[in-house]
């Protein structure tokens, strides 16, 4: 299979990377840093003989995204992974003129999907990264935006994943897809020990200390991506380390 994985260079990314190079597949690496992107596949190479291709994808410009795109890399593809994510500390506001985590999590993975879905195979595989604090959202009209005095560091990427998981059962249940037979998945890699743990506080001694000894390795939350990408199901969200349930809630008309 030909798959894009965004989010290449990340804990979780890497080991996806390379589980999907152990099974032989033709991977494609979307990253912001073209200079890490090549470490990797070069790592890549030396283990299993097989090149990645890179792209320059940053999803916090969609004049980034467009541009990925256009390279000649993308076409004909089998699958995407959606693996890239950002929880940011601040409110930021990039190019787009919406807040980042918004941006990044949801609104440009949702671009990138559109803009690819021409280019991905018949019987192919979407999968998107979720996150349990998908729940922790509170129940009201969701938003596309938030504004300064409305962000929290988890609030804010809680928002982004209960989106993106809904557009996901929206996407899986369209025409476009499912006269193609193209599955649609989510992936939920439960609380990795990976650098998004880090919230430049006081307390993350403590959280290295009592907390970290806890949380899955990214091997087996990379798993759950490759276990979504396989599977026949579409419309499911897969759990780390295992099981699965339905992904019914769809985005519908209950964003604002």
């Amino acid at each position: 299979m030909k798959i894009l994985l965004t989010g290449a260079t990340g804990g979780i990314g890497k080991e996806i990377a390379f589980m999907l190079a152990e099974k032989g597949h033709e991977i494609i690496l979307g990253c912001r840093s073209i200079a890490k992107g090549n470490t990797l596949a070069d790592k890549i190479e030396t283990t299993h003989g097989i090149r990645p291709q890179i792209v320059m994808i940053d999803l916090s410009d969609s004049t980034s995204v467009c541009k990925a795109v256009q390279n000649p890399a993308m076409t004909q593809l089998d699958a995407v992974i959606h693996n890239a994510g950002v929880m940011n500390g601040r409110y930021t506001v990039g190019p787009d003129r919406r807040e980042d985590t918004l941006n990044v999590n949801y609104h440009n993975t949702r671009l990138l999907t559109e803009l690819l879905l021409d280019n991905i195979g018949d019987n192919g595989s979407i999968v998107f990264t979720t996150s349990a604090t998908r729940s922790w959202y509170p129940f009201q009209k969701l938003k596309g935006d938030i504004a300064k005095r409305e962000f929290g560091r988890l609030k804010t990427y809680a928002l982004s994943k209960k989106l993106i998981t809904r557009y996901a059962a929206s996407l899986a249940s369209e025409k476009k897809v499912t006269g193609r037979g193209i599955r649609v998945n989510c992936a939920d890699p439960g609380v990795a020990d990976t650098p998004m743990l880090r919230m430049n506080r006081w307390f993350d001694p403590l959280t290295d200390l009592f907390f970290r000894p806890f949380c899955l390795n990214p091997a087996k939350s990379a798993k759950t991506s490759v276990r979504a990408l396989e599977s026949d199901l579409t419309g499911y969200i897969f759990k780390s380390p295992f099981g699965k349930c339905p992904n019914r809630k769809k985005l519908k008309d209950d964003i604002v």
